[in-house]
Formats: C-alpha cells, structure tokens, sequence
C-alpha cells in the first residue's frame, strides 16, 4: 500500500525484532500499514511473512471483534496505525486507497483457497 502516507492524526509505532505486536484474542481497533521491516502473521504456526506497504490487523478493525492471530517482528518494524476513523477518511479522500485493499485482501483468500 504504497500511498500510505501520515495523514493528520495519524500515529506511528515502532517495535524491536522479535517484539509481539498483537496477540490473538486481543480487543483491537487499529489497523497496521508496515513501513518499514517485516512481521509474521502466526497461527498454530507461521501463516504469512508482511514486508512494507501491507497491511494487517484489518480484520478486527472492520469486524470489532478480537484479533484472529498473533504479529511478531521479525525485524525492527515501523508501522503507521489506522483508527476506523483514519480509514474512513483516507477511503473518502482516495478510493484507489480502498481498490489497492480490496486487490490484496482478494489475493489472501486466493491464496488460502489454492491450499490442499
């Protein structure tokens, strides 16, 4: 997600590798665009390796409900956090913003789907 860039209120956080940055089970309602480094997306093992320009943590930020998985760092990790609001506004100022999520969220499931 390439046109991530800080909005007005936006915030940013940074973790150290190793560093668990949501656990599963967590109450959440931010969402995460990595900026710089990579994090594991940990299930009952490794599910997905994110590099800059993805994304995660949308599932409980559009949902409400707990996280559905545990982030680590891999590496150090800069990440701009997105409130629901920080969404809205970035969607309504640039919809090719919403097209980009939608094109990577279609590509997990296809993803998932092509699994034995």
């Amino acid at each position: 997600m390439g046109k991530a860039r800080r909005q007005p209120g936006d915030t940013e956080r940074t973790f150290a590798a190793g560093d668990v940055i949501l656990r599963r089970g967590d109450e959440g309602t931010e969402m995460f665009v990595i900026r710089a480094g990579e994090v594991d997306i940990r299930r009952d093992g490794v599910m997905a390796r994110l590099g800059p320009g993805e994304f995660f943590g949308e599932m409980s930020l559009l949902e409400s409900l707990p996280r559905d998985a545990d982030v680590v760092a891999v590496s150090d990790v800069h990440l701009l956090v997105l409130t629901q609001g920080g969404l809205l506004f970035r969607l309504r100022r640039d919809p090719t913003f919403a097209l980009e999520m939608l094109h990577r969220l279609s590509g997990r499931i296809r993803t998932l789907n092509a699994r034995p």
